[in-house]
């Protein structure tokens, strides 16, 4: 998308005062512009539904290291190099 200075500088203030990311801003203009609603309640209901769905599972860099197996550090270590 492209935008000129003036609006990119704009968004940029804007996004800044509600302390939000610039995407979630265009997000938010969009829908107020497209009369979609905003339905907070919504998302907020999908975070507590899935809230601690996954509270078992192994954190991020537990289960990148299944995933992807042994680094190449810990490979060259074996090789003895």
């Amino acid at each position: 998308m492209y935008l000129t200075d003036a609006q990119r500088t704009r968004l940029a203030a804007r996004a800044r005062a509600e302390g939000i990311s610039e995407g979630e801003a265009i997000r938010r203009i969009l829908d107020q512009a497209l009369g979609l609603p905003g339905d907070v309640e919504a998302r907020l209901a999908a975070v507590d539904e899935t809230a601690g769905l996954l509270a078992d599972a192994p954190d991020w860099p537990e289960w990148l290291r299944q995933v992807r197996g042994r680094g190449a550090d810990e490979r060259l270590r074996e090789l003895g190099l």
